[in-house]
């Protein structure tokens, strides 16, 4: 056993965490009953923490917390990802099909891509939904001013146009790929949200960026198309809905639902164990957690699935006038750090197994995903090769055992993340395996509050280890046209700071590529630049755990793209 993990088998002793045996992932069907004596009449969910607004894309700054359970059950959109990634008609009766009169490419690359509604939508507050909600939300989300406008599909939308009562007609500038399933509710979005312009057309037609930012709908006063409708939001404790009758796919089976902001995940576990509370997700819980709370439960009592549904890395600060110390600019010393970083030991220790190793950010579960991984540059665990790319950095290692830079002074970076059990276990495993090999990194928890405040998310000196989305759900957030500040107030989600004009051009070129095989090469030549110029250590693809009572059933297992609560409106209590 290395020193590093039983470093973090020590760490874990003090947290009071449980390392006992994996729990494996459960099928499609749950156990059976066994859970409290008396069904809940409302399913109660716990998440980790408040959502700023539980629309799925936010404006400007009020993004926040991305909580797919509360986006899921508000919302719906044009399509939506099944459990198995692959894209259904939701508000849409059918989705564009390439090489039809529903999707035409032209021969200079623009497009066109026709959805035909299905009859009788309404929105929760029994308004009917139009065509030209879909204008509106495209006039609001190309909006310079309201922060989505740089970002795709709105930077490549020519127009929406309706020419009928149930028809939109989306005119591209150039190919996109998921121009045929515009969705918005998986763990990342890649749609076109629809917004209600008899709610927030005076507004907008106000012309104050003010009264659209700060507008209510925004908050408590949201109003949806999903299988549940807000009727209460209690700010720092809970929201809840009811059942939508009009709901496009039927009217949920379960009458209401609850979700619970608890950010003690202790406080979760008495919950679940008390039947308070029939479902934790949305990282309610610590991967650590989970063994224990299942050994607590009687047989058949309880339920656990493993969503993952984010990369994990280790972001470098990439701005020049932010990074401290000013050594982590040269990619030996970026290097070097990279193969200090035993994954599979803090994997085994930490989440008992349960995360993939990520070296890209797809999943390499397609044909895709695994001609990445097969191009990616790697920096596997080895002291040796760490020591000998920073002594060629200049530094030198000291009596105490930590490196010194050229300039003679201790090299201390920092490492931070957002406050969280298993995100702040990491943070200490990742820097104690650090010290160990000689560099002299300082830990900093980002306070929640603070985490859901892109300035602040975006300035940290050294490095930043955070989840994001897979695959396309990130790409474009990659380009240099989303590196967030002051001259665009902070606008953005490349928090890290890392552009590149060759980076752009390749993002450009593959999400212009709609054949299979130009895509699958788009990826590879991604990966290759990303993984050479080393702006963050790829580490995992943290797998969520989502537990759940035997009263519930309906939970089901997918891939990391899928969305695991897409059919919620089916889920029953018993």
């Amino acid at each position: 056993m290395t020193r590093m993990v039983l470093f973090v088998s020590v760490l874990l002793a003090s947290l009071g965490t449980a390392c006992a045996p994996a729990i494996s992932p459960s099928g499609s069907q749950p156990p059976a009953p066994g859970g409290p004596a008396q069904p809940a009449r409302i399913l109660v969910a716990a998440v980790k923490a408040e959502p700023k607004t539980v629309s799925p894309r936010a404006l400007g700054q009020n993004a926040g917390v991305s909580l797919i359970l509360s986006k899921r059950i508000f919302n719906s959109d044009l399509a939506i990802l099944d459990n198995q990634s692959n894209p259904q008609p939701y508000l849409a009766e059918a989705l564009p099909q390439l090489g039809t009169d529903t999707w035409k490419v032209a021969p200079d690359g623009t497009m066109e891509t026709i959805y035909r509604l299905k009859p009788n939508l309404t929105w929760h507050d029994g308004t009917p939904l139009t065509p030209d909600d879909f204008i509106f939300s495209w006039k609001v989300y190309s909006t310079k001013e309201f922060g989505s406008a740089g970002t795709q599909p709105f930077s490549i939308m020519q127009d929406v146009v309706a020419p009928d009562d149930r028809t939109v007609v989306i005119h591209w500038t150039r190919p996109y790929p998921t121009a045929g399933s515009l969705q918005s509710l998986g763990p990342g979005y890649v749609g076109m949200p629809t917004l209600p312009r008899s709610i927030l057309g005076p507004a907008l037609e106000s012309g104050s960026v003010d009264a659209m930012l700060n507008h209510p709908y925004w908050s408590t006063g949201f109003v949806g198309l999903g299988p549940y409708k807000l009727d209460r939001w209690e700010p720092g404790a809970f929201l809840e809905g009811s059942a939508f009758a009009n709901h496009v796919l039927g009217a949920p089976k379960i009458a209401r639902i609850k979700l619970e902001f608890i950010t003690d995940t202790n406080a979760v576990v008495a919950s679940m164990l008390n039947g308070e509370v029939q479902l934790a997700g949305d990282s309610a819980l610590a991967v650590s957690q989970v063994p224990s709370l299942m050994g607590q439960f009687p047989e058949g009592a309880a339920s656990v699935v493993w969503s993952a549904i984010q990369w994990r890395s280790a972001h470098f600060q990439n701005r020049p006038d932010f990074v401290s110390p000013k050594e982590l600019q040269d990619l030996r010393v970026r290097k070097a750090i990279a193969h200090a970083v035993d994954r599979q030991g803090i994997n085994e220790v930490l989440y008992n197994g349960h995360y993939p190793l990520a070296d890209t950010i797809f999943s390499p579960t397609s044909d895709l995903g695994r001609a990445a991984e097969a191009a990616v540059t790697k920096y596997p665990f080895d002291l040796r090769q760490s020591a000998q790319l920073i002594g060629e950095a200049g530094f030198i290692k000291g009596s105490d055992g930590y490196y010194t830079s050229p300039a003679r002074a201790r090299f201390s970076p920092q490492v931070r993340v957002n406050a969280g059990t298993d995100n702040e276990a990491e943070m200490s495993a990742l820097a104690a395996g650090w010290r160990q090999a000689g560099y002299d990194f300082q830990e900093f928890v980002l306070p929640a509050a603070q985490a859901q405040d892109v300035q602040s998310r975006s300035i940290f000196p050294g490095i930043y280890a955070i989840g994001t989305g897979i695959g396309d759900s990130i790409i474009d957030a990659m380009t240099s046209t989303n590196v967030p500040g002051p001259d665009n107030q902070w606008r953005g989600s490349a928090y890290d700071g890392y552009s590149s004009s060759e980076m752009d051009r390749l993002i450009a070129a593959y999400s212009t590529s709609l054949a299979p095989a130009d895509r699958i090469k788009g990826a590879v030549d991604i990966v290759k630049l990303y993984s050479n110029d080393l702006p963050a250590i790829s580490l995992f693809f943290p797998a969520s755990p989502v537990v759940f009572s035997s009263v519930l059933t309906g939970p089901r297992l997918g891939p990391p793209e899928g969305n695991g609560y897409w059919d919620i409106y089916l889920w029953e209590l018993r």
